[in-house]
């Protein structure tokens, strides 16, 4: 019985593997997963005009505006107050 979920396993994983980077995105098929990969990675609304199935589109833009706002509203580490009188 375990073996046959480990052989399921190995062979269903590479099915939910993501892209590692942006270039392993040229790597897909469709032009619209492709635009939609490079969007997910550069955070840029310019591969999401490329997508031309509005559904996708439409999904890439809200994805876009996500990463956008992570980059932008992410919180600065600071010292706390203590170490920082030391310094």
């Amino acid at each position: 019985m375990y073996k046959l979920i480990s052989i399921l396993v190995f062979l269903l994983f590479p099915i939910f593997a993501k892209a590692a980077d942006i270039s392993s995105c040229a790597l897909k098929p469709k032009p619209d997963e492709m635009n939609y990969c490079k969007a997910s990675y550069a955070g840029s609304a310019t591969f999401c005009d490329m997508i031309k199935n509005g559904e996708l589109k439409r999904d890439c833009y809200f994805l876009v505006i996500r990463v956008q706002r992570n980059n932008a509203y992410q919180l600065k580490k600071t010292p706390p107050a203590a170490e920082a009188e030391k310094e």
